[in-house]
């Protein structure tokens, strides 16, 4: 798998919580909108499959073993034909009560 974000993996650990789920929601959005591309999709599901790896790095007890999980559902996501990412976002939104209402306050209004 291609490194994506070489910048980034020494700092990830120093963003809060909320702000690293919402980075990888990001690229697992960008997936949904791109679902019509095969290639393009692939690449936002190894963007967010890296992130959730440094987002692991540094973590332990329910988050950990969230995280994998997670991270266990992307990876049949990436080897599976394309498909919604919603239900894995909303997924990795509860795991952080900020992140969950950043979104919500949004969709909301």
């Amino acid at each position: 798998m291609t490194t994506w974000h070489k910048s980034l993996e020494l700092r990830f650990s120093t963003f809060p919580v909320h702000q690293q789920i919402l980075m990888i929601c990001n690229e697992l959005n960008r997936a949904a909108n791109l679902q019509d591309d095969g290639e393009e999709y692939k690449r936002c599901m190894e963007r967010s499959l890296e992130l959730l790896d440094y987002f692991i790095t540094d973590k332990n007890g329910h988050l950990l073993w969230e995280s994998l999980r997670i991270r266990d559902i992307i990876a049949e996501a990436y080897i599976s034909a394309p498909k919604a990412t919603k239900t894995i976002q909303s997924t990795l939104l509860q795991m952080n009560p900020t992140a969950w209402c950043m979104l919500n306050e949004n969709t909301n209004r």
